[in-house]
């Protein structure tokens, strides 16, 4: 049999995503990877590597059709999804019991708020931040001096800011028990 030429293969595809787009929000992790619920680790990694082999956006880039690139790149973006959560051993667990709720998909963002913040990102000016990471360095060399100068730079940017002043009161602290060089 001869192989598909390329309008076969388009309308292939766009048979497909006609198919599976419309009942993404449908469709629990489990179904996208298309394996069982009891699914061991080897055989979601199976099921998702073969998925993205076949749907990665960088096979479509050149589709003309901006819908039907759309819905692939949709498609793709949940199988990537399942395969984080399916494939996690801590989040699976979670998974499942949202599934047993009802919910089809894991919030990730709830999980990532929950996640320790940067200290970094209470310094909103951009001197302040350059100061801030000039400090963090210093201190990890022990340069208790040099980590006080950059901090208080810091400071004077973002004088209200609490990270600053504990860097700095640790930098100093430290600076006063560490032995001169």
């Amino acid at each position: 049999m001869p192989p598909a030429g390329p309008d076969v293969y388009l309308e292939n595809l766009r048979r497909f995503a006609s198919q599976i787009h419309p009942s993404l929000d449908s469709r629990d992790y489990y179904q996208i990877l298309n394996v069982p619920r009891t699914a061991q680790a080897g055989d979601i990694r199976a099921a998702y590597y073969k998925l993205a082999g076949q749907l990665h956006p960088d096979r479509f880039h050149s589709i003309d059709d901006s819908g039907l690139r759309d819905q692939l790149e949709s498609i793709y973006a949940r199988i990537c999804e399942a395969y984080r959560v399916l494939s996690h051993p801590q989040r699976r667990p979670a998974y499942d019991q949202a599934l047993g709720a009802g919910q089809k998909r894991l919030d990730l963002q709830q999980r990532e708020t929950n996640a320790p913040k940067n200290p970094e990102d209470a310094i909103k000016h951009p001197e302040a931040k350059k100061f801030f990471r000039m400090g963090m360095v210093c201190m990890g060399r022990k340069d208790w001096k040099g980590a006080v100068m950059n901090f208080t730079f810091a400071k004077n940017f973002e004088p209200g800011t609490a990270i600053l002043a504990q860097k700095l009161s640790e930098a100093m602290a430290a600076q006063k028990t560490s032995p001169p060089t």
